[in-house]
């Protein structure tokens, strides 16, 4: 679909060519590079990534600007170039990756006209078109088919027919010569249809079996050799001892490969480059200033919070097959402003080999910068609060137990277990005080984490709360994991003194003889386990022969802890 010449009203004969305006060519030049790092980018991301977005949406900008200065926007297509009244306004040197002239060139394409409204209607698609040609078959449509199938409302495109140009037809008319026939009689030479070694083995500089041994081992070896890092190396060679505006080059370069490396799940390679870089700045040598500025801004990329996302969803994505040895050693190069986007993606990630690289990347920014982790620990972001308040107990930063205590009373129940589990590394009274009244938490996971923990510190002074829970209505109707976490924690910080309140649960009996439930007795015996006292054993002996199997088993398990 309108796929026609183009008859569009040109200039009048006394005005000036658009094409001698500086301006207007060099805002032409910067939509069709647009329109090939576009390509590009959505190729290696394969149309889903916020750096294509980004690239979309300042082509997009442009091209809306570029209406205030041209009524249309009409290039012609060579092979390796694109013009625009005549100049060439993209060349296929200039931009690395996919031609985009050659893309449009070898299907026939040879003119195309942009119209007002073509970046809000027709801009996704036309991408899409170009990004999907370089994934089909030789046997499958090609881009006039794909170009066709459209209904196109601010576009237009001009094709020649593959015999248009270059082809010679014979002239009408000429005598042609007539075929050679062979005479039913004769036997025509069968045809060779194969080629065997055997054709060349008494040839005189056929190889023998040591050479073609050899041969193989030197062709094995150059498939195996690892070019990335023979590219890499040839780059930094270049930095190394090139001028100023190669040096930028390079970085530039480099800038480019860092996502196509990510993205093809090479983070050894990632981290490698990463490594060089920092070893040139690091060199002594003194290094331009645009070239030092170029350089320190990839590693800027590398903090920013879709960086990491990115990254995240790589290996996500990869599942096992991820070293999380090049892994940390790629994160070991992130920036101390990555902080807060790594204790974020730690916290959120679904693979576990992320998480914990990330929160190790995590920790070695942290460590030196304690300020800044105290002040992550407050962010409204419940994700980076939870990883700051780890990192904290994990780094025994104990001057910010009052930051991590306040988290207790943080909406979120992924928060407040956080940092109770932080307040138990701590090990400080004002974080063990702190967690006290975290007992009575509305969440479950929380109280758990709670009497665990206090368990863990031996706070005795958690003792009378704890001891008021054991014979509360709703302990009773809580789960099995709850009410085992509270009679632990009291046996433990009980002592001798709990042995009778958790003897009366095991083996007493109410004034009409009635006991406690099998689990609430199961619950008790736990508990005395852990009270390493004679007292504590004679009550689970009382009980050692009980007809519930589950007070039984209770009871066995605890004697074994006693008696160790």
């Amino acid at each position: 679909m309108n796929a026609t010449a183009l008859h569009l009203v040109p200039p009048d004969a006394g005005d000036a060519s658009p094409g001698a305006d500086p301006a207007a060519r060099a805002e032409v030049q910067e939509v069709v590079r647009g329109f090939a790092r576009a390509l590009r980018t959505h190729l290696l991301y394969e149309g889903h990534s916020p750096a294509l977005d980004k690239f979309v949406e300042t082509l997009r900008a442009r091209m809306a600007a570029l209406w205030y200065r041209l009524p249309y926007l009409n290039v012609q297509v060579e092979e390796r170039e694109i013009l625009w009244e005549g100049i060439a306004v993209f060349s296929a040197g200039e931009e690395r990756g996919e031609n985009l002239a050659f893309s449009l060139y070898k299907d026939g394409v040879r003119e195309l006209s942009f119209m007002p409204g073509f970046e809000e209607e027709d801009l996704d698609a036309f991408l899409g078109i170009l990004a999907r040609i370089h994934r089909l078959r030789l046997d499958e449509e090609d881009l006039l088919t794909l170009l066709w199938d459209r209904d196109w409302g601010h576009f237009r495109y001009r094709y020649v027919e593959p015999l248009a140009e270059g082809v010679r037809l014979p002239e009408g008319g000429a005598a042609s010569a007539p075929a050679a026939v062979v005479s039913p009689a004769q036997d025509p030479e069968p045809l060779t249809t194969t080629v065997s070694t055997d054709d060349f083995r008494e040839a005189l500089y056929f190889l023998d079996e040591g050479e073609m041994r050899r041969l193989e081992a030197e062709v094995r070896r150059e498939m195996d050799r690892d070019l990335w890092t023979d590219v890499l190396n040839a780059l930094f060679d270049r930095l190394e001892d090139g001028k100023p505006g190669r040096q930028t080059q390079v970085v530039s370069i480099a800038g480019d490969l860092l996502p196509t490396l990510l993205g093809a799940g090479r983070l050894d390679r990632a981290a490698y480059m990463l490594g060089e870089l920092v070893g040139v700045a690091t060199s002594g040598r003194k290094l331009p200033g645009p070239v030092f500025k170029a350089m320190r801004g990839l590693f800027d990329q590398l903090a920013r919070p879709e960086t990491v996302a990115e990254l995240v969803r790589i290996v996500e994505e990869a599942g096992s097959s991820v070293s999380r040895e090049h892994l940390g050693a790629l994160l070991g190069f992130f920036p101390p402003e990555s902080l807060g986007p790594l204790l974020r993606a730690g916290e959120s990630s679904a693979s576990e080999t992320a998480r914990a690289a990330l929160m190790e990347a995590a920790e070695r920014l942290a460590a030196p910068n304690p300020a800044a982790l105290r002040a992550f620990a407050q962010d409204a972001d419940p994700a980076v609060a939870a990883g700051a308040a780890r990192l904290v107990g994990r780094l025994r930063v104990v001057e910010a137990g009052p930051d991590v205590a306040r988290l207790l009373t943080r909406p979120e129940a992924k928060v407040r277990v956080a940092a109770v589990e932080s307040l138990a590394e701590l090990r400080s009274p004002v974080a063990s005080a702190a967690l006290e009244p975290a007992l009575d938490d509305e969440d479950k996971e929380v109280r758990v984490a709670v009497a665990r923990a206090l368990a863990t510190l031996r706070w005795s002074a958690a003792r009378p709360r704890l001891e008021a829970a054991l014979d509360s209505k709703r302990l009773r109707e809580a789960e099995l994991t709850e009410r085992i976490a509270f009679f632990e924690a009291y046996g433990g910080l009980a002592g001798v003194e709990g042995v009778s309140l958790l003897d009366r649960i095991l083996n007493g009996k109410s004034w009409l003889g009635r006991r406690e439930t099998g689990e609430m007795r199961a619950c008790a015996a736990l508990g005395l386990g852990r009270i390493r006292h004679p007292n504590a054993e004679k009550a689970l002996a009382a009980a050692a022969a009980d007809p519930d199997p589950v007070v039984r088993s209770a009871v066995g398990r605890a004697l074994r802890t006693v008696r160790q």
